[in-house]
């Protein structure tokens, strides 16, 4: 395939909402069915026992990747700066990380660095550099009643021969040594595959920042635009355990299993949503994951409803860094301004609505030491009723 066909593969993939219309794609292309263009994640063959085992929530899962994407724009942020994530010169916790990068001052991250003291304009303009939009049928449609979920990001980026060891890795503890992000062990981003219809089918595409490819070592593929398709395969003949495998054709017919994903150039992507449109803003860099008719139990409504993905989300992250930019693609109705909103988290929600809701003086706060570790508790006392 030439340049074009490439990108419009990829489109095609992005804007896909079944595992059907997936799998009809890569059908035509040749690669569903020959297995040895398809790349082991984290190149072990045993990697089932690894991601297979992660959350055992959908939700919980689905926060392993905001929560990537969070430490993939304070990343690019801190390579922005001039400063490896690593060098001992960068930030020592994310509330420094956040003061600084979005407001230059390292100094006031016990203020700045919190959300919560950031004016609902800040919350929102930096909110889209994150972004999540579910897309797909609705439960009234009488199809697929599990939508997609789309999480895109303007962070730093991966290229395309860099993919294998960062968003298709295990076990690299990539950030191990970043004092300032929250994903460690390279293992949490891989919590959502099971949750993600039959196959477990997962898009990714990513670009690194062109400003920051300087950064790090020499990359033919740099500049351009990686993309690949994440499978489960059924236990191959004599194993137990399925197996977790990516498109990579590129040179697979010289080593089994070894291939390098597909990538093409472009100067932007529609990745980023832009009210009830997926794709309705273009990207010049960052990163999209798409998780295909995910199992969204309990919470597959309109996100935005009571029992939607958002008040999930709230819960399951109360002290977000960043601000994060939800979208409802799906085809309910209502009113224009009801497609997207910013989640900032529940603290952020409680401390701006205390008003008739808590008790006097709170929240509050408790010391607790376990085995040495030591923890901030924050109390609200809710007023009765």
């Amino acid at each position: 395939m030439d340049n074009e066909e490439l990108k419009q593969m990829c489109l095609s993939l992005l804007q896909a909402d079944t595992e059907e219309q997936v799998i009809l794609i890569l059908e035509n292309k040749g690669f569903w069915g020959s297995p040895e263009l398809w790349r082991y994640y984290g190149d072990r063959e045993d990697n089932f026992s690894v991601i297979g085992n992660q959350q055992s929530r959908p939700e919980a899962a689905l926060v392993e990747k905001v929560v990537n994407s969070v430490d993939a724009v304070l990343m690019n942020q801190s390579w922005l700066g001039g400063i490896p994530p690593e060098s001992p010169s960068a930030p020592k916790n994310i509330y420094e990380a956040v003061a600084l990068y979005f407001f230059g001052d390292a100094k006031k991250s016990e203020s700045l660095g919190h959300i919560a003291q950031w004016s609902s304009q800040k919350r929102t303009e930096v909110s889209r550099l994150i972004t999540l939009a579910a897309t797909g049928a609705t439960a009234s449609s009488g199809t697929s009643i599990n939508p997609c979920f789309i999480i895109a990001d303007c962070g730093e980026g991966q290229t395309p021969n860099s993919m294998p060891s960062t968003l298709l890795s295990l076990d690299k503890k990539n950030k191990l040594k970043i004092q300032f992000v929250q994903g460690k062990f390279n293992m949490g981003g891989t919590g959502v595959l099971q949750f993600c219809g039959h196959r477990n089918l997962q898009f990714v595409v990513s670009r690194r920042n062109p400003e920051i490819v300087n950064y790090t070592a020499y990359d033919d593929s740099a500049g351009m635009w990686g993309f690949t398709v994440i499978r489960r395969e059924n236990p191959p003949l004599g194993q137990k355990s399925s197996v977790y495998t990516y498109l990579a054709p590129l040179g697979a017919e010289q080593k089994l299993r070894m291939g390098n994903i597909l990538r093409f150039k472009a100067e932007s992507l529609p990745i980023l949503p832009s009210g009830k449109n997926a794709y309705g803003h273009e990207a010049k860099w960052g990163t999209a994951i798409k998780l295909y008719e995910y199992t969204a139990t309990g919470f597959r409504t309109m996100m935005f409803r009571r029992d939607g993905l958002l008040s999930r989300l709230d819960i399951l992250l109360p002290e977000i860094a960043l601000p994060i930019r939800l979208h409802e693609c799906r085809a309910y109705t209502g009113k224009e301004a009801s497609w997207e909103t910013t989640l900032s988290g529940l603290g952020v929600r409680l401390d701006n609505d205390k008003a008739g809701n808590l008790e006097e003086n709170f929240p509050t706060t408790s010391l607790l030491v376990t085995q040495g570790e030591r923890m901030t508790a924050k109390v609200y006392a809710f007023v009765k009723g």
